[in-house]
């Protein structure tokens, strides 16, 4: 198993575990949602009891002053005047009072719902984040399956072992042999090629090097678009919901941290042809603001390069300023 796979495995590991976690605070929720219902059962179950009461008790008075007159009754009802004035205080208090704490339920609702939603708005970052990194290391991993299926094609002269001077008609009939070179190699021996012809003529440096790309188009092109969707699928990620709240420092580097990784897969030579494929047509426009922005040249080797044409570069390309 490659790092990469067990990287992304451990990446779709992360999310199942946080999905989990979500059902269990939707378990939770529901719970406490079920205790408030009940409570709210038992608050209907005392109120209907003390009205229950209450109508028992005005029966009651009725029953027992029905052989009373009315004059009687209006004595008898004035003695609790006052009791009334007590309780009429007593209920306006009451309302009073449940208003301040239906205030304060209130409070702690809007509070929680707050926390609820920070809780939420960190898991979808960390969500994201997630899904972010497991294409990208699939797309890392596509990169090193396309380098390594990179191969080129020279001949060379056979090898002769001979016990004498080969005559001139044997030397014009030497067979040669087909050379086939694979991955990184590729890079190294078309590099020195096309370095040899660029020293002789440093001015040209674009024409040469479209001659020598078009001899490994095929797989250079392949290389080339996939590497540049890589930072470009890095560059335009938002890996925060409001990046207002965020400075641009904190985001430009935890985009840098990921150009990092890809950085890191990349060889001396690979880096050396990404340098030129920048400064022609193909890459000029759309690639190169990318290299200056991430300084994806910090390790590149200069002295392999013309020093000219390292002023073509922002100084950005090569060390993080």
């Amino acid at each position: 198993m490659t790092l990469f796979k067990y990287r992304n495995q451990l990446i779709l590991f992360k999310i199942k575990i946080i999905e989990k976690l979500n059902q269990k605070y939707q378990i939770f929720k529901k719970m406490v949602k079920a205790k408030e219902n009940k409570g709210d059962k038992n608050f209907i179950f005392i109120a209907s009891f003390i009205v229950i009461v209450i109508i028992l008790l005005w029966i009651f008075t009725l029953y027992n002053l029905k052989d009373i007159g009315y004059n009687e009754r209006g004595t008898f009802g004035d003695m609790f005047g006052g009791l009334n004035a007590l309780f009429s205080g007593l209920a306006f208090a009451g309302i009073i009072l449940t208003i301040l704490l239906q205030r304060n339920e209130l409070k702690l609702q809007r509070k929680e719902l707050k926390e609820t939603r920070a809780e939420f708005k960190t898991q979808n970052e960390t969500l994201k984040i997630q899904r972010f990194e497991h294409t990208f290391f699939n797309l890392l991993d596509q990169h090193h399956q396309i380098v390594n299926a990179i191969d080129f094609r020279y001949y060379k002269n056979k090898e002769m072992h001979l016990t004498r001077l080969p005559t001139m008609k044997e030397t014009h009939g030497i067979d040669k042999e087909v050379v086939v070179i694979h991955g990184r190699d590729v890079f190294r021996y078309l590099y020195r090629n096309f370095n040899n012809e660029l020293e002789l003529n440093p001015s040209e440096y674009e024409n040469i090097y479209l001659k020598h790309y078009e001899n490994a188009q095929t797989d250079l092109g392949h290389y080339f678009r996939n590497l540049y969707r890589m930072i470009k699928h890095v560059d335009q990620t938002n890996f925060f919901n409001n990046d207002s709240a965020v400075s641009e420092n904190d985001i430009f580097e935890i985009k840098y941290k990921y150009t990092s990784f890809i950085r890191a897969q990349i060889s001396d030579y690979e880096l050396l042809w990404l340098f030129y494929n920048c400064l022609s047509i193909n890459g000029s426009e759309k690639f190169k603001p990318l290299i200056e922005t991430y300084s994806l040249f910090k390790n590149i080797p200069r002295k392999l390069i013309v020093t000219s044409h390292l002023e073509l570069y922002n100084q950005r390309a090569f060390e993080v300023q």
